[in-house]
């Protein structure tokens, strides 16, 4: 996307994420409006121990990394958007409403915490799985989305093949679980 943009986020309904995605596209490409926009759930691979996955080869299914959220990313500006996608969003019975950040009128994710999550993304919109491996009560990522950024991890579930990590998101902390294979324990 052309420099500058912004993401906002809407608080939507549990489970209703991707239809709130795909509702959106549809809506954006019949509306005559002169910017790019681009609405995702961001997603994270999750470890499932189902019988029938396993045997077509697939162990890690995707899942919501924020379920409840839809992001839209979009070189429209703050004051732009509340008119041109407010229509959409309030007549909408799978969106609560638009996010705004702490006790300000601030609708637009704030840059730092835009490009941190987009690093951890790494464009595609996704958490891949990241391996690694402990080594006394230290964590090391030798590959995957969590490379640099050991620091975030707060807790690590070897069984369930996840870890918990602690984003600023939203305005305040958050954590979600994200998927990290640990190879070995020395």
């Amino acid at each position: 996307m052309n420099e500058p943009y912004w993401w906002y986020i809407l608080f939507v309904r549990a489970g209703a994420e991707h239809r709130v995605v795909k509702d959106m596209r549809r809506f954006f490409e019949h509306a005559e409006i002169p910017y790019e926009m681009d609405p995702f759930c961001p997603e994270s691979e999750c470890y499932y121990r189902s019988k029938e996955l396993r045997a077509l080869g697939k162990s890690y299914v995707k899942r919501p990394l924020f379920p409840g959220y839809v992001f839209l990313e979009t070189n429209m500006p703050a004051s732009e958007f509340v008119g041109a996608a407010g229509r959409y969003v309030y007549a909408s019975s799978d969106i609560i409403r638009l996010l705004k950040y702490g006790e300000t009128d601030e609708i637009a994710m704030p840059e730092n915490e835009r490009k941190r999550f987009e690093f951890l993304l790494r464009d595609k919109r996704c958490i891949e799985r990241s391996v690694g491996y402990i080594e006394g009560d230290k964590i090391h990522i030798e590959g995957g989305a969590l490379v640099g950024c050991e620091g975030l991890i707060s807790k690590v579930d070897r069984h369930n093949r996840n870890a918990t990590i602690v984003l600023d998101m939203f305005g305040r902390r958050v954590e979600t679980r994200v998927p990290l294979e640990i190879v070995r324990k020395s």
